[in-house]
């Protein structure tokens, strides 16, 4: 393998516990207000009764394209008035999101209401399934008798995927196997369906999402045959004759009318209609993120957890080129993903607008879990920053700070003014977190991922050296469980983390042996500092590693340097040449209406601009707010003109305020701004010196 291969495995959500801080008050939050809320909005659009089969259709009532009405149902579901909802045909994922961000609820307090709600739509979808293991309302009861026709657009496996991880979530929470073994059963008839005998579909999904399910069924149940299937789809993938024109002559369709091509125009994308499916390319072959941003991370997800399971260097050395791409030219300094509105899809490198960016909070709970499979691969800081900064930033403005509106699409720039008259008339773009979307993926993607963040914070591997390492990735006050080398381990984290950069981190074991905790270091830390007693101590990518006998002196502090800093893009980012945005820790901030006076578009930061942290407990929930000095045009010196020879008199100081992007929008619509006009210091060091200096600049000493 190559040098960066260093597998480790996660530490099961179940070990970990938030005590304190940030991210429990966050899950209380979740817990109390957003998952049953979730399930409300399901129970009322009929989502939940769905299951039950009770949709008769009406003769020529077949599915359409129709719109958001009320309580996420489409209007096409409520047809010539009809009080039963028609199924959508991704209605299955939705209420399989929520079973399992309600079962990682479950484990850390067992509610025998929610228990029994969960158990009772399992019951339903035990008579949903066929005799041959198919489960799936839509091709149930809106168009029986079509199942697998249509891969490429109807999500059929995709929500066999969620259906997959709700099982195995609500196993290891509950210990109740019935929905486990379902989703078997109905594992088992895909496998059948799909691969490359003759008799079998050769394809792969339209959206990717079952193969990164069908491995966490492997490892659940050590059934080879589901980590088998899940690396057919990645590799099926993009192979010629294109799997769904295929898929459409056998239906009797023409696929220049009722494929891809026909739904995006043949020159819709840059490298051709399948590059939304990222179908345009084999895996291996595919050197830029294109297309749908959610199915490309999902998928270099799932790269990453077959790669892992199997060895295949290809495939990770695939993996780590896509990766790659994406962070260091078409993602937002939010961690979010997936610039274009039309398709929610990557655009060219570094187009990243500002006040129309699409940036789905569903791309952002991805970027969070491929980030994480790449650090089961490769502990490299560079794959740990990205996910934090997509887990506080892009996926935490998902939700308000009451837990029950949501945003689909995040801007990093705002004016309400241009919603007011509809300018923008697509819902999930408006600048104000909605209840609920007739497309509802992201809230129920976000609550799933918040309940099992646990999960996302330790890993456990051999090191080179044939040691024993404990990777923590994440820092919040809370305690994890740990068997290394079959001794019980507690890692105890104190911390006021993401405020404050000071980790107490304190280990206790009667394991009498040294072992190596290895603790990320973020980018925009700095230099740490650290007391680890009598240890030895090493980095590497990132990463500080801590090898001593634990159970004699189980301590460790560790500072973070913590300081609002000013962040500038790649010049290639036209959208954000000459501005700069503030970050303070892992925190992206913004600029709101709500807290500065006049026009925030014309505001500038200087060279001279100083940044000062404050807490304030009464204001968002309690957060750390950055005050700066600027400079703004003095509008009184315009006099009703809308054009004037540039001059600098008419400049004046402005004091500004800066909050924490996921905490926007929680007092309002007004505007917001990330990424501000910026004036650097502009003194050029290489005239400074003598001539001598300047000629002993170039020589090598």
């Amino acid at each position: 393998m190559d040098e960066r291969w260093q597998k480790s495995l996660p530490v099961s959500w179940k070990n970990v516990r938030f005590t304190g801080g940030f991210w429990k008050k966050r899950q209380e939050i979740n817990e109390q207000v957003t998952l049953p809320a979730e399930y409300e909005q399901c129970k009322s659009s009929g989502r939940v009764d769905s299951v039950k089969c009770i949709y008769k259709p009406r003769e020529n009532s077949g599915p359409g394209q129709g719109v958001f009405t009320i309580d996420g149902v489409l209007e096409e579901n409520l047809a010539d008035g009809e009080t039963i909802p028609r199924p959508h045909h991704y209605w299955d994922s939705d209420l399989a999101k929520w079973i399992e961000g309600a079962s990682y609820a479950l484990w850390y307090q067992r509610n025998p209401e929610t228990e029994a709600v969960i158990d009772g739509i399992i019951d339903d979808f035990g008579k949903l399934q066929m005799p041959d293991g198919y489960v799936n309302t839509y091709y149930t009861v809106v168009e029986p008798g079509k199942r697998w026709t249509n891969v490429h657009r109807m999500h059929e496996l995709y929500c066999a995927g969620h259906l997959i991880e709700a099982a195995v979530a609500y196993y290891e929470a509950t210990g109740k196997a019935k929905l486990l073994e379902i989703v078997e059963r109905y594992a088992d008839h895909i496998d059948r369906v799909f691969g490359p005998a003759d008799y079998q579909i050769h394809g792969y999904p339209g959206h990717q999402e079952i193969e990164l399910a069908l491995v966490k069924l492997y490892r659940l149940t050590g059934k080879q045959n589901y980590l088998e299937l899940a690396a057919y789809f990645l590799n099926e993938r993009g192979k010629q004759p294109y799997f769904f024109e295929e898929e459409a002559r056998k239906q009797g369709r023409d696929p220049e009318d009722g494929g891809p091509k026909g739904i995006l125009g043949k020159s819709f994308l840059s490298q051709g209609p399948y590059a939304l499916f990222q179908a345009h390319l084999p895996v291996r072959e595919q050197v830029t993120a294109e297309g749908h941003a959610v199915r490309l991370a999902y998928m270099g997800g799932s790269m990453a957890d077959v790669a892992a399971e199997t060895g295949d260097k290809s495939l990770w050395q695939a993996c780590v080129r896509l990766w790659d791409n994406v962070t260091s030219k078409r993602m937002y300094i939010t961690g979010g993903i997936g610039s274009q509105d039309g398709c929610e899809r990557f655009n060219f490198d570094y187009h990243l607008p500002n006040e129309e960016s699409y940036h789905e909070t569903c791309a952002s709970v991805a970027m969070v879990m491929w980030g994480f499979r790449m650090l089961q691969v490769s502990p490299d800081r560079r794959y740990g920053d990205v996910m934090e900064r997509a887990l506080y930033n892009g996926v935490l403005s998902g939700v308000s700070l009451g837990g029950d509106r949501f945003f689909y699409a995040n801007h990093l720039a705002s004016h309400p003014e241009m919603f007011q008259d509809r300018i923008i008339r697509n819902p999930r773009m408006f600048p104000q977190r909605q209840r609920w979307f007739a497309v509802s993926c992201c809230p129920m993607n976000l609550a799933r991922l918040l309940e099992s963040l646990g999960g996302y914070q330790y890993t456990q591997g051999k090191l080179d050296n044939g040691g024993q390492a404990v990777y923590v990735h994440l820092y919040q006050e809370g305690t994890a469980d740990i068997r290394v080398r079959d001794k019980n381990v507690v890692i105890r984290q104190e911390t006021a983390y993401p405020w404050q950069g000071d980790i107490k981190i304190t280990v206790v074991t009667d394991l009498d042996e040294e072992w190596t905790l290895a603790l990320r270091i973020p980018e925009w830390s700095g230099q740490p500092v650290f007391e680890a007693g009598d240890a030895e101590i090493w980095e590497d990518r990132g990463y500080l590693y801590v090898r001593k006998k634990w159970n004699a002196n189980g301590h460790l502090n560790l500072s973070l340097p913590m300081k609002p800093v000013l962040m500038e893009a790649h010049p290639g980012v036209r959208m954000d040449c000459g501005k700069a945005a503030i970050q303070y820790g892992p925190l992206v901030y913004c600029v709101e209406e709500e807290d500065n006076d006049g026009d925030l578009f014309d505001c500038i930061l200087t060279g001279n601009s100083r940044l000062e942290a404050g807490f304030e407990e009464n204001l968002l929930g309690g957060i750390c707010t950055i005050q700066v000095q600027g400079i703004r045009r003095n509008r009184e010196q315009w006099k009703g003109r809308l054009y004037q020879p540039v001059s600098r008199r008419y400049f004046e100081p402005v004091k500004l305020k800066a909050v924490p992007y996921y905490a926007w929008a929680n007092r309002g619509a007004g505007k917001m701004n990330v990424w501000m006009n910026h004036i650097p210091d502009m003194e050029h060091r290489e005239n400074e010196g003598t001539d001598k200096d300047k000629a002993d600049r170039g020589k090598i000493r």
